[in-house]
């Protein structure tokens, strides 16, 4: 990782982590954005049961434990684990009758998963992109191309076409 990454912004915050080498063995500093002095909160990151998920543990003081500053964190957060640190999945947990915190979790795009006493399990999964349509489209030119080669454009279109299909194939699972 490096050095430029850090501090995050957001609107109203700054999040540093004390080591920038051990990133998930220590906590991250939450601090406002016009006085870096001020730490409103923290949270830490640990590895889940899967390879490719991150769990996360945030914890702020109550003036900023509010929905909207909740939400911004977590996307804050979602944004580093998909960009920087390639994970799959980010998950975190809170008590089902902390209002503030349920509804930042869904405004951010987190979706709980399941409840176990009183205990709901939020996480968000990194967005697969879908690029299959633009191969077809790629494929049915060749195609087209292919059938007036040989004079027999619905040959040349489902050849087009199949091609297309091979191609997002392909590609999609060199993705993952």
């Amino acid at each position: 990782m490096g050095e430029n990454l850090f501090p995050l912004v957001s609107r109203h915050f700054k999040i540093m982590p004390e080591d920038s080498k051990n990133l998930l063995e220590k906590k991250w500093n939450i601090t406002l954005l016009e006085d870096e002095t001020a730490v409103v909160g923290s949270f830490s990151m640990e590895l889940g049961t899967l390879n490719d998920e991150l769990v996360v543990a945030l914890d702020l003081t109550s003036e900023y434990d509010k929905a909207k500053y909740i939400e911004e964190l977590y996307v804050s957060i979602a944004r580093f684990a998909f960009s920087y640190m390639e994970m799959k999945e980010v998950s975190t947990s809170c008590r089902h009758e902390n209002e503030h915190r349920v509804k930042g979790l869904e405004k951010a795009g987190y979706v709980r998963r399941e409840t176990v006493d009183a205990c709901d399990h939020y996480s968000i999964k990194k967005q697969k992109t879908s690029w299959t349509g633009i191969y077809v489209i790629v494929g049915l030119i060749s195609g087209f191309m292919m059938g007036l080669a040989i004079s027999n454009l619905w040959i040349g279109t489902i050849g087009g076409v199949l091609i297309g299909f091979i191609l997002g194939y392909l590609m999609e699972n060199k993705e993952k």
